[in-house]
């Protein structure tokens, strides 16, 4: 009798050893939020096409009516904007996007407020579908440089209007992506950007208590705690929206 007792106890801990081994697995652990996505395939014919030289002239000519907003596909308003030859050529973070007056991480989300095309991307009910379909086939590509294109678009992901837009489902799923974006590049780059963004719009209570007083908007972004500081935050936030 005693023998069984005792090879009970030893399945269920070796049950529970392997549940934790599984639970510290990064890519099962993922998989759980990134199976949910549901899968875009965005190949918009309707995106605005720009002359292959931008100039001071035409970026001040440059109007989109609102007809034409409107009628635009969601995916077709987001590779607009990540083609916007500003955006796409000088990124978030540029000196024509910050100043000392203003941090970075403000003025961006102020200007995209008054971006029409911003506006309605993130008013249309598939916006999600198409902004998570899109970073996860750069994610997959595991591209070798990190393009200004690809920073403004996951600071994109980490604004304000897009905070507003997601519901609570589709912000786990987001952060899924910026910890799959940072092991697939093997470093940082904007992606705890996208990480804080969605703890603190979630009022996560760890990470606004003992991390985010220390979090000071400069003219470059953020100025934090160490990066993997806020992967250990993104991380312990995920799992507990299991």
């Amino acid at each position: 009798m005693k023998k069984s007792v005792y090879l009970i106890l030893i399945l269920l801990l070796v049950h529970t050893d392997c549940s934790n081994n599984l639970m510290d697995n990064d890519d099962v652990f993922l998989q759980t939020f990134l199976e949910k996505l549901d899968h875009y395939q965005c190949d918009a014919t309707d995106a605005i096409l720009y002359p292959e030289f931008w100039t001071s002239e035409e970026r001040e000519a440059f109007v989109v009516s609102a007809e034409t907003i409107n009628s635009m596909s969601t995916c077709g308003l987001l590779l607009t904007l990540l083609e916007y030859p500003d955006n796409r050529l000088l990124g978030p973070w540029s000196s024509t996007n910050s100043n000392l007056l203003t941090p970075g991480v403000t003025d961006f989300n102020n200007k995209l407020r008054m971006d029409k095309i911003a506006v309605e991307l993130f008013e249309r009910i598939d916006c999600f579908p198409v902004l998570s379909s899109e970073y996860l086939e750069i994610i997959n590509e595991k591209m070798k440089e990190y393009s200004a294109q690809t920073a403004y678009f996951e600071m994109l992901l980490a604004s304000d209007m897009c905070m507003s837009a997601l519901n609570a489902g589709e912000k786990n799923q987001l952060m899924a992506l910026a910890l799959q974006m940072k092991r697939s590049e093997g470093a940082f780059f904007c992606s705890p950007y996208i990480m804080i963004a969605i703890m603190k719009s979630c009022n996560y209570a760890p990470f606004m208590k003992e991390i985010n007083p220390y979090l000071v908007e400069m003219t470059f972004g953020y100025n934090n705690l160490d990066d993997y500081d806020i992967l250990k935050y993104a991380k312990k936030f995920l799992k507990e929206q299991k």
